[in-house]
């Protein structure tokens, strides 16, 4: 219970934040004096797809979050991969941001042993769309590309306890499954079907309005 504690608290703090600041927000600090590398979220957008429905990794990944809150501070912020034609060099990978000083703390503290430990930290402006539980959407753009993903066809939202296999954070957080999703990159529909599970045995589709990643043997 005190787990669940946790998150909820997480979550309604991002929603005092959220409610003072509006949808712009970034709250930078020094990021010393933690004793754990952490990482916690209010309204996550999150869906992938696989290039074969057995594929260990995704080649099509959207997951952002109106609120990103981290050691180096606060901010709008995601983790972004688009590669539906399987190329040597997707369409787009990286992180994306408010605050890319903020953003350089997520690959190599929280995501380091994938893809993304050292992944490219990009200025983005991020806009979500919560109307759960018929619709949610997050539109980001970049100087150089908008990516589009909205979320249908809910299941009742749960908590789940995730271990840190195979990732090096443990997960606590409150999730819905989603049924449909609709993936945009440059205006364009990405073609694709959800996969059965996503990574970890997570759905590959959901919108999680709080969650929070702890860094074990730290």
């Amino acid at each position: 219970m005190r787990k669940i504690h946790v998150v909820v608290f997480l979550g309604l703090l991002a929603v005092v934040v959220l409610c003072a600041s509006g949808d712009n927000i970034t709250l930078s600090r020094l990021g010393t004096g933690f004793g754990v590398d952490y990482l916690s979220w209010h309204d996550g957008i999150d869906a992938m797809l696989k290039p074969t429905p057995d594929a260990p990794l995704p080649n099509v990944l959207i997951h952002t979050a109106r609120i990103v809150n981290a050691p180096p501070g606060v901010c709008q912020a995601g983790m972004i991969l688009i590669n539906p034609d399987n190329k040597p060099t997707p369409d787009f990978f990286g992180f994306v941001t408010e605050d890319p000083v903020i953003g350089k703390y997520y690959g190599p503290r929280i995501f380091k042993g994938t893809p993304f430990e050292n992944a490219p930290v990009v200025k983005a402006k991020i806009t979500s769309v919560v109307e759960y539980p018929d619709r949610v959407y997050t539109k980001i753009k970049t100087e150089k590309h908008v990516i589009e993903l909205e979320l249908t066809q809910f299941e009742p939202a749960k908590f789940c306890d995730r271990p840190a296999n195979p990732f090096a954070f443990h997960q606590y957080v409150v999730e819905a499954q989603a049924k449909k999703a609709i993936f945009k990159f440059d205006g364009k529909v990405i073609p694709g079907e959800l996969p059965s599970s996503g990574i970890a045995g997570g759905p590959a589709a959901c919108y999680a309005p709080t969650g929070l990643y702890i860094v074990e043997g730290k």
